[in-house]
């Protein structure tokens, strides 16, 4: 069965890890594009640690022993103050030669807003639910229990904050209608070489995967590292659109693959109706070619071609009118082997003069109806 690989794609106007500097206040980023949407904005910080809009806060931690313990009463209880509350008392298991992670379940069994784990190194750790600068860990144990964990007594410690949060904020001296956000941080960064990568969906207009267009031609591929493929229906469409917007001797090769359809569009006004027959008998003729090819894949060389791949006739050609005469908007329902009709919906304009000063300027197609048989991966 004959495939390709699927290129016609709704563009997503993703910007995807922009790298950027802190500006002099070390609190203010300023993206190279305008965000779109603020949910789909994530940022990074040193390419390592993502960060959310509250910030990153980190709770009040005591750090112990790797062990095993030896656990004896009376020496089995822990005094400590969470959060400068009330003291509490917790009683952990006896016996010798305990593993560290057998205290922390313990530990966890009688506890309030504190918690008991083990390091990646195997070391007993404490430490409360409550993040940030406000929490605070203290050990008030008159037994030896503390000492035996590692746990210094009538010492404090307190939570703090990584990484401090951020919000988004129009920049006023922007466009309306494409404003500048802002990422603003809560307070300064620490670091004065630190860098940030923005994730965020910017608007088509600036968008530099499309151009402006809002449709890219790339492959794509799976979660398994696979080519996304067009089949059946989406294969008819995308082999008969490569070849209707191809320019006719682009190809060395093929000289006569594609047609002649931008060189038709820039006919004058008055004559706009001799274009529409030409653009339709040019669109005929280039249907006929790939008609041809598809026969021959199947009859000469013997590959398999379903009926909802071969294009079987052409049933009409539509145009839209525009009041740039260079713009045409072109709809075309072709019929399959299996009888079932389909249409295609592209808007197309005459290339532009060169410019000099900028590599911007948009010819070819711009517009497209990609709503049906389009593959997801």
């Amino acid at each position: 069965m004959s495939f390709d690989r699927k290129i016609d794609w709704v563009c997503p106007h993703m910007v995807v890890e922009e790298a950027l500097f802190l500006s002099s206040d070390r609190v203010t980023i300023k993206p190279l594009r305008p965000i779109g949407s603020v949910a789909s904005l994530r940022v990074r910080l040193d390419g390592e640690v993502f960060v959310p809009p509250m910030g990153i806060h980190l709770p009040a931690s005591a750090l112990g022993n790797k062990g095993p313990f030896t656990v004896r009463a009376p020496d089995n209880t822990l005094v400590l103050s969470v959060n400068d509350g009330a003291d509490q008392t917790v009683t952990l298991p006896l016996g010798e030669a305990l593993t560290a992670s057998t205290l922390a379940t313990g530990f966890n069994t009688g506890a309030q807003s504190v918690l008991a784990d083990v390091t990646p190194r195997g070391r007993f750790r404490l430490s409360t639910k409550a993040k940030g600068s406000n929490a605070t860990l203290m050990l008030k144990s008159s037994s030896n229990l503390a000492q035996t964990l590692g746990l210094p007594v009538l010492r404090q410690w307190r939570g703090r904050t990584a990484v401090p949060g951020w919000s988004v904020v129009n920049d006023p001296n922007t466009l309306p209608d494409r404003p500048t956000r802002l990422v603003v941080f809560d307070a300064p960064l620490l670091g004065f070489k630190e860098f940030v990568e923005l994730n965020y969906v910017t608007i088509r207009q600036e968008c530099r995967r499309c151009g402006g267009l809002g449709v890219e031609h790339d492959w794509r591929y799976t979660p398994h590292g696979n080519t996304v493929e067009a089949r059946y229906e989406a294969l008819l469409i995308q082999e008969n659109s490569k070849i209707a917007y191809t320019y006719r001797g682009s190809n060395p090769f093929h000289l006569w693959y594609g047609t002649s359809i931008f060189e038709m569009i820039a006919t004058k006004m008055g004559s706009r109706g001799l274009a529409q027959n030409l653009i339709t008998k040019d669109l005929q003729e280039a249907f006929r070619n790939w008609q041809s090819i598809k026969k021959q894949q199947e009859e000469v060389v013997g590959q398999f071609v379903s009926d909802e791949e071969y294009p079987f006739q052409i049933l009409g050609v539509a145009f839209t009118g525009s009041p740039d005469p260079t713009v045409v908007f072109v709809t075309a329902t072709i019929q399959n082997r299996s009888q079932k009709p389909i249409q295609i919906s592209r808007g197309i304009s005459v290339p532009q003069p060169d410019n000099l000063l900028s590599s911007t300027a948009q010819e070819g197609v711009f517009r497209q109806s990609l709503t049906q048989f389009t593959l997801t991966e």
